[in-house]
């Protein structure tokens, strides 16, 4: 399905196929407009389908997009950030595999060496471990040359919040958003497949210590799963002065919280966990009230979706 630049030189220009790249972030919706669009473009269009791995993805998302690629014949390239320390410098793209991809935040500490800590204030780490990865990888391994093809991103119709500014400007295509698809459309699909995220509720979605989510899903992460922010803890002793101009050491969480201080926030303050929603009567019912403080996030769901950082 992907062809090289190699390839290309010698193809006969006048059967070119249109190009799409899709990018398959590792959750249920991506999966599932990644196979709709597979299904109805592959015969007419030359398709790229690509996985950015930043090293802090959960265990079963990586398996999640291994099962994906063989159960569909997707043909994934799997792919990390290289960052080269110097200005002048751009994010280029590793070709890896299910069984070599990055477990301990590699690409991502390399990101963080360079660029400094990812905060509300500063949100650089989808644009150069996601965004940049998939243009360096479709520029350089298959000379496709930005903004002729169209890209396409796993966001439905219940989450617009995500949908980029910038979508037309940077050819982005949402097409379950557009056709109308609901988190319970997706579910229906996935229930179909035999296989699935198996992740203990989309807090786990990657990275697994996400900035953008909510205060409820990272303290619910703290309480249950407290060394997944062991990474963050060791990024904000190390790099809270990493290109930082400001008066404060960074630190990665909102309102200049650090990861130690989410731990102990969900050691010490009372609140009801997170839990995804449930279907009762056609209607998704969260498990908790809303609470301002609590659930204001970024919309972010079980996936990190590329131009989220536009």
């Amino acid at each position: 399905m992907r062809t090289s630049k190699t390839d290309q030189g010698v193809r006969d220009q006048s059967k070119v196929k249109p190009t799409l790249a899709i990018s398959f972030s590792g959750g249920r919706t991506s999966a599932v407009m990644t196979k709709l669009c597979f299904e109805k473009f592959k015969d007419t269009h030359e398709i790229a389908v690509t996985f950015a791995n930043t090293g802090c993805e959960h265990e079963n998302t990586l398996r999640f997009v291994d099962q994906c690629d063989k159960a569909f014949g997707w043909n994934v390239a799997w792919v990390e950030a290289i960052v080269t320390m110097g200005e002048r410098k751009g994010i280029r793209a590793k070709v890896v595999t299910f069984e070599t991809a990055s477990r301990n935040g590699e690409p991502f500490e390399a990101a963080i060496k360079k660029y400094g800590m990812p905060d509300r204030n500063h949100p650089h780490c989808n644009a150069r471990l996601k965004t940049e990865v998939m243009y360096a990888y479709l520029r350089d391994e298959l000379g496709w040359k930005r903004r002729t093809y169209w890209s396409a991103i796993g966001i439905r119709a219940d989450e617009m919040d995500r949908v980029s500014s910038k979508r037309i400007q940077n050819k982005f295509l949402y097409p379950l958003a557009d056709a109308g698809w609901t988190k319970e459309d997706v579910k229906r699909e996935c229930a179909s497949w035999g296989f699935d995220l198996e992740l203990k509720g989309e807090h786990y979605g990657n990275c697994t210590f996400c900035w953008k989510k909510s205060n409820r899903k990272l303290m619910t992460l703290a309480q249950e799963s407290p060394q997944v922010f062991n990474f963050p803890i060791r990024m904000e002793a190390a790099h809270g002065w990493t290109n930082n101009t400001d008066t404060n050491k960074r630190v990665m969480f909102r309102e200049r919280r650090s990861a130690l201080d989410i731990i102990e926030l969900a050691r010490t303050r009372d609140f009801t966990p997170y839990s995804d929603a449930e279907l009762q009567d056609g209607q998704l019912i969260s498990m908790a009230d809303y609470d301002v403080w609590l659930d204001t996030g970024s919309g972010c769901g079980e996936s990190c979706e590329i131009g989220a950082d536009d």
